[in-house]
């Protein structure tokens, strides 16, 4: 159950209603919290296009809805890639039965101001598990040259009972004699990190991101993990038409 509180390379229009696409190549690792697994690494989607009427980024399509001054508000959908694990990720997941993403729905809103953008979205699974997340989050971008622009980012999540116990719960038909019955409860996480946003030509973006993710106490508390946090790196390249 990743969580990031910035979309690294998210392209925006140079005018207010024009259509831009965007397409790229880029590579995630993050360190697992799954006992047994590593570091997993991740190709990135890097396909966007953004309009009046929505965005696209990655996973992740905004259907706009009207603003109110400087805050934006959409119906959003997401598809999670990385979430969950299979039974022959780590011996110790032997007997689990797969834990996988899917396609959750929701709204989000963005509060544009001149000290940093703050946003809130509420995300509902729609099947494995349906549990729901709660996110707060805010970043603050810095242009340290005409081509190079600095962005550290901050969020917290909320996830409930629901999405703990599909990731990180241990039923009853999973219990082994190393591995006792977890229910998964209610969590909070948090993460920080920085990104890097290096503009080659006016077409063209590489980016880098480093951050880190805590874990709750919900989720540490499971047998199935061994780690309360989850450095992560991405970089990649962006072409936006």
């Amino acid at each position: 159950m990743p969580t990031h509180a910035a979309e690294i390379g998210d392209p925006e229009p140079t005018q207010e209603y024009a259509s831009q696409w965007g397409v790229g190549a880029g590579v995630g690792i993050k360190r697992s919290p799954y006992r047994g697994i590593g570091n997993e690494t991740n190709a990135i989607p890097l396909l966007s296009f953004q309009n009046r009427y929505v965005r696209f980024f990655g996973t992740t399509l905004d259907a706009k809805l009207p603003s109110a001054g400087p805050i934006d508000f959409s119906v959003r959908a997401r598809y999670g890639l990385g979430d969950g694990y299979k039974s022959s990720d780590a011996s110790y997941l032997s007997g689990m039965e797969e834990r996988k993403g899917g396609l959750s729905l929701g709204l989000a809103t963005t509060w544009h101001t001149d000290l940093a953008n703050v946003s809130l979205e509420w995300m509902r699974a729609t099947s494995n598990g349906k549990g729901n997340r709660i996110k707060l989050a805010v970043e603050r971008s810095f242009d340290v040259s005409n081509s190079i622009t600095v962005t550290p980012y901050a969020g917290i999540e909320r996830a409930d009972r629901k999405d703990v116990d599909y990731y990180f719960g241990v039923t009853n038909s999973e219990i082994r004699a190393n591995r006792p019955g977890y229910e998964g409860r209610a969590t909070t996480n948090v993460e920080g990190g920085i990104r890097l946003d290096y503009a080659f030509t006016k077409q063209q973006n590489l980016f880098f991101d480093v951050g880190v993710q805590h874990w709750g106490a919900g989720v540490t508390d499971s047998p199935l993990v061994d780690r309360s946090t989850s450095p992560s790196l991405r970089i990649g390249y962006l072409y936006r038409f």
